[in-house]
């Protein structure tokens, strides 16, 4: 575990950089870190990437559970994205009846800048069908 301010922020800089965009890691270096400095200085727990990791694993099949819902739904994934796969969002959307995609080559499991026009476009369209 990482108590040092400044190490915990570098770790945390290079998971983003990990699971991040490729397309874009260049020009979201000086973001990421900024990024990693609010978090860490807004919630210091060392134990919560551990929860949130077992989480995940331990999570059930959402499908039939999201087969039931009736709502305007967007389901926006990245193939860069390491963590959940391209073929998660596509499973997600089909589970959603009525859902829109929003498949976004040059995203990893992040929101980089570049992209967020996109995205926060794509957001209102959703909510406008509301």
């Amino acid at each position: 575990m990482l108590w040092d301010r400044e190490a915990a922020i570098a770790q945390i800089a290079g998971l983003y950089a990990t699971i991040g965009s490729k397309t874009y890691e260049d020009g979201e270096r000086e973001r990421r870190l900024a990024l990693a400095t609010q978090a860490y200085d807004r919630a210091k727990n060392p134990d919560g990437g551990t929860r949130q990791v077992t989480a995940a694993m331990i999570a059930p099949d959402r499908r039939k559970s999201l087969q039931e819902l009736t709502l305007p739904a967007l389901v926006i994934h990245g193939a860069e994205d390491p963590l959940i796969k391209i073929a998660g969002g596509e499973a997600t959307h089909a589970a959603l009846a009525g859902s829109t995609y929003l498949p976004l080559d040059a995203m990893g499991h992040d929101l980089p800048a570049p992209l967020l026009g996109q995205i926060a476009a794509s957001i209102a369209e959703n909510a406008a069908r509301a």
